[in-house]
């Protein structure tokens, strides 16, 4: 039987990330240490109780997933504007990704990104049918400002997404950094978003300010 396949997606290869046999996997944000008991016991307790209103929906809006989020990244990036109202919850950033380009991105826009990057950025272009342009980083994997200012000024696209700290090389943006990028998408005629993926916040160097500050 013929499936009807979109043209787009024939002959295309999934998406793979083979994982090393390692104690700590960084690359996937896990901590290697496991929780404490009392975080396990926490954690049972709070199940337990919510376990008899499993046959209802939770709240649509994850108010207070979103107001404890809301203090958490206040807390670690040292901002006192974070209401939940500013906060967006989903299953993990990734889904937050691809809600971004299904909104932002799509058929005859572009996407740009710095060269090396975290690997499932293309694939949320590929899934939203973009094109993915890559600006290499320079030898120390910091960002070539004149050149990412300009690419943006010619390539005019509708997102442009940076890693910091960046994933793998570890590599963080700085606040006048993350202003120069700003201030060049606001240029772009029809607009432009930044977006600053901060999945590896945690990891930032002492004194490495959040794009939030």
């Amino acid at each position: 039987m013929t499936l009807p396949l979109r043209p787009e997606l024939e002959g295309l290869t999934p998406y793979g990330a083979p994982q090393l046999d390692v104690a700590a996997m960084l690359n996937v944000n896990e901590n290697p240490y496991p929780p404490p008991p009392s975080v396990v016991a926490a954690i049972t307790a709070a199940v337990r109780q919510a376990a008899g209103g499993l046959n209802r929906y939770p709240d649509r809006e994850f108010m207070a997933l979103r107001a404890d989020l809301a203090r958490y990244l206040a807390l670690e990036s040292r901002v006192d504007f974070l209401e939940p109202k500013n906060i967006w919850a989903a299953n993990g950033s990734n889904e937050i990704m691809l809600h971004l380009h299904q909104a932002f991105a799509g058929p005859g826009r572009k996407v740009l990104s710095f060269a090396p990057t975290y690997s499932m950025y293309p694939e949320y272009s590929r899934d939203t049918v973009t094109d993915y342009v890559t600006l290499p980083r320079r030898e120390d994997f910091r960002l070539d400002m004149d050149a990412a200012v300009a690419a943006i000024a010619d390539i005019k696209p509708t997102i442009v997404l940076v890693a910091s700290p960046n994933n793998p090389t570890g590599t963080a943006l700085g606040l006048d950094e993350v202003i120069a990028l700003a201030d060049a998408c606001a240029k772009i005629p029809g607009g432009s978003v930044l977006v600053v993926d901060e999945a590896y916040a945690e990891f930032r160097r002492r004194g490495v300010p959040s794009a939030a500050t």
